[in-house]
């Protein structure tokens, strides 16, 4: 799933989405990425001129893609009655994406890779999809036809967000587009069944660190900030090999999601607003957060290194919502090349 921009002829573009069969997505791999806080120290001083007071004006992307396709160029996805049906949903874009699949009960059977415990079937729910996240959905071929799935977020574009299940012999589309109803969000908080996870809210942990993500003035230009900083002057959360550690993330922005990528690491949602998460375990490396959102949550340091800790949109990245997860007890060999422009988004 990705936005795109049409060519001054209003060509269709072609992106790099992933929605369909991608069985090798059990994480994205950043670990090549280095944030070399010499090239970025002036990051607070990007002209953002074209940006709205509330965040960034994303009305310029008109064209959402699935698979590199927009619109009737979106690739069928062709079934047979009975099958059973794994669908895999990249969200490789800048927007927010509310994933409707008409005409059958689906299961979410993973996110960012890691398992539901006991996923329930659901129906007529959307799966809001922030950049960066990842969701496998599952459902049975069981009622023959040619039926949609589609964006019903309120963003400019969503006509082309289209794919169509197609069962084997089907002639005739009787389902009808409609990707302005408004639809109940699947609350991930609350779905699957209740397990014992790796982590729990009252625990021991070696540290808690807290990041209040907003978003401040900086002359006439807008920056995004990690406890009112932004990188590389933001404080690292450093842990040492097998240290567990507690985050708590609030979103105190008025108007902008962050979905928050953590590199090399998965972590366990813990607690949203305060109340403890009431079904499945959920483990995730993206986690989105809307405007007033408050989560807990909590990983181990298991993969010594240097590694980002950043808003997945991107924009928000380059303006300097970004700190990093650092080892003190691990010394890299690399070093950059000061030559070599190498910012963090």
């Amino acid at each position: 799933l990705k936005e795109m921009t049409k060519g001054p002829t209003g060509n269709k573009s072609k992106g790099n989405e992933n929605t369909k069969k991608n069985d090798d997505m059990k994480g994205m791999d950043h670990s090549g990425m280095d944030s070399d806080k010499k090239d970025s120290s002036n990051m607070a001083g990007m002209d953002h001129g074209n940006m709205k007071m509330e965040g960034h004006d994303m009305s310029m992307y008109d064209l959402f893609t699935i698979n590199g396709k927009s619109g009737d160029l979106v690739e069928l996805l062709k079934v047979n009655e009975g099958d059973k049906v794994r669908l895999r949903l990249v969200n490789a874009g800048y927007l927010s994406h509310d994933i409707h699949v008409h005409g059958h009960d689906i299961k979410v059977i993973a996110t960012d890779g890691q398992p539901i415990n006991d996923p329930k079937v659901i129906k007529d729910k959307v799966i809001s999809i922030a950049p960066g996240e990842r969701y496998d959905i599952e459902f049975t071929a069981n009622n023959p036809g040619k039926w949609y799935v589609e964006d019903h977020s309120e963003n400019k574009g969503t006509k082309g967000m289209k794919a169509v299940i197609e069962y084997d012999g089907s002639k005739e589309m009787k389902d009808k587009a409609d990707e302005k109803e408004k639809l109940p969000r699947l609350d991930m908080t609350k779905y699957g069944a209740e397990k014992l996870g790796s982590f729990t809210l009252n625990q021991q942990y070696i540290a808690t660190y807290n990041m209040d993500l907003n978003t401040q003035m900086n002359g006439n230009e807008m920056v995004y900030t990690i406890n009112g900083k932004v990188f590389p002057d933001i404080d690292p959360i450093s842990v040492k090999k097998g240290d567990l550690i507690k985050v708590k993330l609030v979103n105190r922005s008025k108007a902008d999601d962050h979905p928050m990528h953590l590199h090399g690491h998965f972590f366990q949602v813990l607690s949203k607003d305060g109340k403890p998460v009431e079904g499945s375990p959920i483990v995730k490396d993206t986690l989105n957060l809307k405007p007033g959102e408050e989560y807990e949550v909590a990983f181990v340091a298991d993969n010594p290194g240097e590694w980002m800790f950043h808003c997945h949109d991107l924009y928000h990245a380059s303006a300097g919502m970004v700190t990093e997860v650092k080892y003190t007890d691990y010394k890299s060999d690399y070093v950059p090349n000061p030559n070599i422009p190498n910012k963090p988004e």
